[in-house]
C-alpha cells in the first residue's frame, strides 16, 4: 500500500543571536566553536509546546485533503516536561478545538531529538499495514532554561518550535513515504570518543542499509540528506555514517534556526521543497538522538 505525506507545517520562536544567551556570553571559546560550525541564531518562544502544536495543527488541517473527523490517530512526539501533564483536560481541549476527539492519541517520547523518527515509523507502519488510513503527526518542544539550551557535548543550541504533517494512504501527494526504519544502541550513553563515533557509524549504517534494502534502492539513488540541525559538521558526520557524500547534506537552516529538537526534519523538508525539487528525487531523512537514529526514504513526486 502506498503511503503519502501531506500538509507540512512548522512554527518556531523569535530568532535571536546565540551570542545573547548568558551561558555563551560567559564562554567565548564555546561561542566561537559554535559559530565555526555554522550556528548563528536560535529561536525562543513564549508559548508552551502544546500552544506551538496548536499553531501547526491548525495549518496542517487547513492544507490536507481529509476532514479532522477522518483522522484515525494523533501521534504527539515531545521530550518537554509538560508532556507528563497532558493526560488531563488540557489535551482534551486541544483535541476538541480541532475536531480530533475521535483520533486515538499516542504519545511518543524517550528518543529525545529522534522522536520524529519514532512517530513517523509508527505512522508509516500502521498506514502501510492498513490499520489506519490517516495519522496526524505532531512534534513540539520548548526549552525555558537558557542553560539547558546549550548542548556542550554536541556543540549545539536548542530552539523552541513545532511541526506537523499527515501520513495517509487515502490521497496521493507530492511526497511518497517509501519506508521508515530505526536503529538504537544505548551503549552510546556511557561511551567516550572515539568509541562513541564508532558506535554511531555502525548503528546508523545498519539502519540505512536495512531501509534501502526494504525499498529496493541503493545509496546512489539518494539525492539529498535532511538531518537534525545540530551543527554543520554533525550533519556531515551523519552523512558519512550513512555511507553518503557530504555534498548531499541540506544545511540551509542550521544558521537561522539551530536545533529545533525533533522538528528539524519536517522544517528542513518543507524549506527544501520550497526551493524546487525535481520530480522523482529520493530524499533521506535522519532523525537522530543520543543513541537512536530514525531513517526514512521519501520520493518527491
Amino acid at each position: 500500500m502506498n503511503v503519502y505525506l501531506h500538509g507540512i507545517a512548522y512554527a518556531v520562536g523569535a530568532r535571536e543571536p546565540i551570542a545573547s544567551l548568558p551561558p555563551l556570553r560567559a564562554d567565548p571559546a564555546l561561542l566561537r566553536d559554535m559559530r565555526g560550525l555554522g550556528l548563528n541564531h536560535y529561536c525562543r518562544a513564549e508559548q508552551s509546546p502544546l500552544e506551538l502544536a496548536a499553531e501547526v495543527v491548525s495549518a496542517t488541517l487547513a492544507r490536507v485533503p481529509v476532514d479532522a473527523a477522518e483522522i484515525d490517530l494523533l501521534i504527539y512526539a515531545t521530550s518537554s516536561p509538560e508532556s507528563g501533564t497532558l493526560a488531563g483536560g488540557e489535551f482534551l481541549r486541544f483535541c476538541e478545538r480541532f475536531g480530533l476527539t475521535r483520533a486515538t492519541p499516542i504519545g511518543v517520547t524517550l528518543a529525545e531529538c529522534a522522536n520524529f523518527g519514532s512517530a513517523l515509523r509508527i505512522a508509516h507502519s500502521l498506514v502501510a499495514a492498513g490499520s489506519a488510513r490517516n495519522v496526524l503527526v505532531i512534534t513540539a518542544d520548548a526549552c525555558p532554561d537558557p542553560d539547558a539550551r546549550i548542548l556542550r557535548d554536541a556543540v549545539s543550541v536548542l530552539s523552541d518550535g513545532a511541526a506537523s504533517c499527515l501520513i495517509t494512504s487515502a490521497h496521493p501527494s507530492r511526497i511518497e513515504v517509501l519506508g521508515a526504519n530505526q536503529g538504537t544502541n544505548q551503549l552510546i550513553r556511557v561511551a567516550t570518543m572515539p568509541a562513541l563515533a564508532g558506535l554511531t557509524k555502525r548503528g546508523l549504517s545498519r539502519a540505512v542499509a536495512d531501509m534501502l534494502d526494504r525499498a529496493g534502492l541503493d545509496r546512489g539513488d539518494v539525492r539529498r540528506i535532511i538531518a537534525n540541525n545540530v551543527n554543520e559538521e554533525a550533519v556531515r558526520f551523519m552523512a558519512e555514517s550513512a555511507g553518503l557524500e557530504h555534498d548531499l547534506c541540506y544545511l540551509d537552516n542550521v544558521g537561522d534556526y539551530a536545533h529545533v529538537h525533533s522538528a528539524d526534519n519536517l522544517i528542513n523538508l518543507q524549506t527544501y521543497l520550497e526551493d524546487g525539487v525535481a520530480p522523482g528525487e529520493v530524499v533521506m531523512t535522519i532523525s537522530h538522538g543520543f543513541g537512536t537514529w530514525g531513517v526514512a526514504l521519501l520520493r518527491i513526486c
